[in-house]
């Protein structure tokens, strides 16, 4: 079962001026590997540079997504706890 979370995506580069948005992503909770905080997106929402309109109190989370040989990160609306509610609060199928 896919779980739905909103992932927070950097546009432009980092000579342009990088901004950043919001998009719904869904994620297989039995390949994340890790949770940690991400703390700069905070400063950055703070300061207004996420998405506006965003509430500058939440928090955001960085997920490592196991792929294989390597993984890869996405930061998502959430604090720790919060995200990982969400992932095993999903139907789990039984294996036999």
């Amino acid at each position: 079962m896919l779980v739905k979370l909103t992932e927070v995506v950097s546009n432009g580069a980092v000579t342009t001026g990088t901004t950043y948005s919001l998009r719904e992503v869904m994620i297989n909770p039995e390949h994340v590997v890790m949770i940690r905080e991400e703390r700069r997106m905070g400063v950055l929402n703070e300061q207004g540079a996420i998405a506006h309109g965003l509430d500058k109190n939440h928090t955001f989370s960085k997920l490592t997504i196991n792929r294989g040989h390597n993984g890869s990160d996405i930061v998502v609306v959430g604090a720790p706890s919060t995200i990982e509610e969400q992932l095993n609060s999903s139907p789990r199928l039984l294996r036999g």
